[in-house]
């Protein structure tokens, strides 16, 4: 680097996060927050800490958002505020009484706090307030962008990498008033940061992005192991390299970020007594399985894959000059799956890949970073083809609903549908285009899609038979069956049934 190069690259390090910025408010301005996910409970924790500047939730905060928001939530906002007018109402699913009889949301108000402080400043300016969750994600874009100049040393990279982020769920995730887009980008920049000098940074944007997702805290024991792995030199021990890993800078970077992760689990122990009431009311272990953790890489509906197919193709590509950092990635989003599992309604809102494997995915598009930091010149092909793939991955994740089947999963079960069997709730809810929050083993569902006859069952279901073909009447013995999870099974062609014994 020449002199003259020195003097001037000071000068023009501001113009990356100017520029960021402006196209940050720009889309801010241009934008309309999409009110989607646990959007009745974040709503209404942000309406209660802007204005009374406490979590709990009153049956004035309730009249507010019936201010705010006309028309729409009515008969979920009429249960709540029951609930918060009589002690012996039952309370609308997702909020909870805490020691002393308030009202409070079950998921963290981290979310909501962040939100707060733009909502009032929209509120004040007349503008509309709930741009203050647009607001909140542009800042965290913000910070991601940040964290891609310092890792990359390059703006047209780190520009590079903002796309990339967007073309993996961060465009579809973004109008949300829910808290994946910042759980997403920050747990992305928190490796970025962690890895690139920074574990300070890192390590308590991790611990602001696992506020709301708390199966994040396993960031704290992979961003060390990406580092030294990364920052492997061979002339050196294994002892020498792990002491330099772990230097009191990085030391201070987890704990740091532990402390803010320990907030929702200290909340909620003082509060309803339980590390996470989530986890207490709304979680089966039994769930955790073989099926589900197939479902959540590969279901064609909203497993990762149809997240990142660009992404996972370019790390198998690269598998054999990289395969640690990639077979890392892929151990770190596994202890990020297991836990999810365990939720009872495994078909959840979403806007095509599920939410939980869009910010776990973040792990792998980090070992594609990481791979693309090591090359001198970007391989073009290959970022190309990752983009292209994404970008057609985003518009199909936006063709269909979650309780449709995706174009995906319609042309394998139209052509192969004996190799595509997916979790029971999936099948279940799509085929009927509803959100029951969870199937129930009484039930029997049949989809007919074109020379497709798939049904689902249940063993412990006596009425089955009858459910399906009729009084007096029995299935055949011998139709193709396919067992899946918690007694479901599936009988794949066309029913037949015979007279019952």
């Amino acid at each position: 680097m020449t002199a003259t190069t020195a003097l001037a690259a000071p000068r023009l390090a501001w113009r990356f996060p100017v520029l960021l910025a402006l196209v940050l408010a720009i889309m801010v301005a241009r934008t309309t927050p999409l009110p989607w996910g646990d959007v009745v409970e974040y709503m209404v924790n942000t309406v209660a800490i802007a204005d009374h500047g406490t979590p709990d939730i009153r049956v004035e905060d309730v009249g507010r958002m019936r201010t705010l928001l006309p028309g729409l939530f009515v008969e979920p906002y009429d249960q709540l505020e029951r609930g918060l007018r009589d002690p012996a109402e039952p309370l609308l699913t997702g909020f909870v009484r805490g020691r002393d009889g308030d009202v409070f949301a079950i998921h963290f108000f981290g979310y909501s706090l962040l939100a707060a402080l733009p909502f009032k400043l929209y509120e004040a300016l007349g503008l509309p307030p709930f741009k203050a969750y647009l607001t909140v994600h542009a800042a965290a874009l913000f910070v991601l962008g940040l964290a891609l100049r310092r890792f990359f040393r390059s703006d047209l990279k780190a520009w590079a990498g903002l796309a990339l982020f967007m073309l993996c769920g961060g465009m579809l995730y973004l109008r949300w008033t829910n808290p994946e887009c910042l759980s997403a980008a920050l747990l992305l920049a928190g490796l970025l940061f962690f890895t690139s000098g920074a574990p300070i940074a890192g390590g308590v944007l991790a611990g602001i992005a696992s506020l709301q997702n708390p199966t994040i805290v396993f960031f704290f024991g992979f961003a060390p192991l990406f580092k030294l792995l990364l920052d492997y030199d061979r002339a050196r021990s294994f002892g020498a390299n792990l002491r330099a890993t772990l230097s009191r800078r990085t030391v201070a970077g987890l704990a740091a970020g532990m402390a803010v992760f320990a907030l929702p689990p200290l909340f909620n122990l003082w509060q309803f007594g339980v590390p996470n009431i989530i986890a207490t009311l709304f979680s089966d272990a039994g769930l955790v399985g073989g099926t589900r953790l197939a479902s959540f890489y590969f279901d064609l509906n909203q497993g990762m894959i149809i997240g990142i197919p660009g992404v996972a193709l370019a790390l198998l590509l690269s598998l054999r000059q990289r395969a640690g950092i990639v077979l890392l990635a892929l151990l770190f989003t596994l202890v990020l799956a297991v836990p999810t599992m365990a939720v009872l309604n495994w078909n959840s809102g979403a806007a095509g890949v599920m939410r939980y494997a869009f910010w776990a995915s973040m792990a792998f598009l980090f070992a594609l970073l990481a791979i693309l930091r090591s090359q001198a010149r970007w391989p073009r092909v290959l970022v190309g083809g990752a983009m292209a793939l994404q970008l057609a991955a985003m518009l199909h994740a936006q063709s269909y609903t979650y309780i449709e089947f995706s174009p995906a999963a319609r042309l394998m079960l139209a052509h192969a549908p004996q190799r595509y069997h997916p979790e029971p709730e999936i099948f279940g809810e799509r085929t009927t285009h509803t959100d029951d929050y969870t199937i129930r083993p009484q039930q029997v569902f049949t989809l007919a899609l074109g020379d497709t006859v798939k049904t689902l069952v249940n063993d412990a279901n006596p009425h089955r038979d009858a459910q399906l073909c009729g009084a007096g009447k029995v299935l055949a013995p011998g139709l193709p069956q396919v067992a899946s999870t918690g007694g479901w099974r599936y009988i794949d062609g066309p029913l037949r049934c015979v007279a019952a014994p």
